[in-house]
């Protein structure tokens, strides 16, 4: 259990500095005597964080006068179950609001941000029995509001079933991710760390032919249109002759829908394959099943 109201101004005090000299001003309405929130007060600290950060970026970003003013209302309000915090910032608003939990939705412009963030926040608050959601405020700006429940509400035995096969589901192994864009890779990375799994990462396939010399992975995961890697059947090819074992245990990702050949070639070989944007959970178990794989193989050999 963890005072999230404590959490809470950790997560502002990090940006504290920053709303200052940029001129905006917080408010809090904060309820007395907020129940106590059960799960990892770190993992909830960088949802608040990342909820924080784009509600910065948003109000600096509205092509506002300087001297306009920017305001982030931070409201906590809770019952006996449930403990609600909401993050309302006088930005631009939202254009899609349904849509910004999204892996890879971003409403940034090139270069300012992954889309990212949002989305893993989204898992964090979902695997802490909890709700997330976004909504344009009537005056004008965004609410993002996180909904969690209070370490005294009544655990179901539905609940407790959940809990146990999340556990038993968790992904262990050491799993290679090879991929030329950034926003992708810190995605995958923090979405297979997250469940469990021992996740390195290379950006190129040339360093990742490298790594084999030095280390051993239970699982790949590769961009199919990985710069200097050649077709997909040439990429298969190399770890069929260097490393056979691993080229049971691949798979390969593409931003778009792949060429029908190519579907073809992994559909006979039986190696899987995701077109972005994926669901986190899509990759997740497709990372399962690759390293349940490699676990299966090494308990009959």
């Amino acid at each position: 259990e963890f005072d999230v109201v404590k959490v809470l101004e950790e997560a502002l005090l990090l940006r504290d500095y920053d709303m200052k000299v940029s001129s905006i001003n917080l408010e809090r309405e904060i309820q007395s005597g907020v129940p106590a929130v059960s799960g990892d007060p770190h993992q909830v600290e960088q949802v608040f964080l990342n909820i924080i950060n784009n509600a910065l970026d948003a109000m600096m970003d509205d092509g506002a006068p300087e001297d306009a003013e920017r305001k982030l209302l931070v409201r906590v309000r809770a019952d006996v179950n449930l403990v609600s915090i909401e993050f309302q910032d006088s930005g631009p608003g939202l254009k899609e609001p349904h849509r910004i939990f999204e892996p890879f939705y971003t409403t940034k412009s090139i270069g300012k941000g992954t889309g990212l963030g949002l989305s893993i926040c989204y898992g964090i608050v979902k695997e802490h029995g909890g709700e997330i959601a976004a909504r344009n405020a009537e005056g004008g700006g965004a609410v993002i509001e996180v909904r969690l429940p209070s370490a005294g509400h009544a655990v179901t035995p539905e609940e407790i079933t959940t809990s146990v096969q999340k556990r038993e589901s968790a992904l262990h192994g050491t799993i290679l991710l090879v991929e030329d864009e950034e926003a992708v890779l810190e995605f995958e990375r923090d979405v297979l760390a997250g469940a469990g799994a021992e996740v390195s990462t290379l950006t190129s396939f040339d360093e990742a032919k490298s790594a084999f010399e030095h280390r051993s992975f239970d699982a790949v995961i590769i961009n199919g249109k990985m710069p200097g890697a050649g077709s997909v059947q040439q990429s298969h090819a190399w770890f069929a002759e260097h490393s056979p074992a691993l080229a049971r245990h691949l798979l390969f990702t593409f931003s778009s829908l792949a060429e029908p050949e190519v579907r073809s070639f992994l559909e006979q070989n039986h190696v899987p394959f995701l077109v972005k944007p994926f669901e986190v959970g899509d990759l997740i178990a497709n990372a399962r099943r690759l390293l349940v794989k490699t676990q299966a193989a090494g308990a009959g050999s």
